[in-house]
């Protein structure tokens, strides 16, 4: 019982991570696509900083795993759960280095005429990535398999 109430601590610390990870994807997703819109350099400069900070709970969550598997030995659905986890720390920290790289553009295309409607199709975009990873974190946070496979 003391180890189990241990590994639950454990999860939660993780799970508190993912969330806060995801958070900050969101935020990057969504104020890239924003400085992007406005041609802002400062906006995407602030983007592009703010990546590290998604970075380093990449990695905060990559040794929180390591250190619950260590001390656990989780097997079956625990285990499977902390590997789903680092996946989806990977997918994260790749989608805010996404957001990232369309931060990086932002001075080059500010020099550049828009397309027409390329603005309207990015910001849509940005939106439907945006809600997508929020009913993906849902689902992870809910453990609903049905949530995910509508993301999917």
């Amino acid at each position: 019982q003391h180890i189990r109430s241990s590994y639950d601590r454990d999860l939660e610390a993780i799970q508190a991570h993912i969330l806060k990870m995801g958070g900050l994807v969101e935020d990057a997703i969504l104020r890239g696509a924003d400085s992007l819109h406005a041609r802002d350099a400062e906006a995407a400069l602030a983007v592009r900083r703010g990546d590290a900070a998604i970075d380093a709970l990449e990695e905060q969550v990559n040794q929180l795993v390591a250190r619950a598997i260590a001390l656990n030995q989780p097997v079956g659905g625990d285990l499977r759960v902390l590997l789903s986890v680092l996946k989806l720390s990977a997918s994260l920290e790749r989608i805010g280095d996404y957001a990232k790289n369309i931060a990086k553009r932002v001075t080059v295309l500010a020099e550049t005429r828009e397309p027409v409607g390329a603005d309207a199709s990015l910001r849509r975009m940005a939106r439907e990535v945006q809600a997508m990873l929020k009913d993906a974190l849902d689902a992870f946070v809910r453990r609903d398999d049905g949530l995910a496979r509508d993301v999917i």
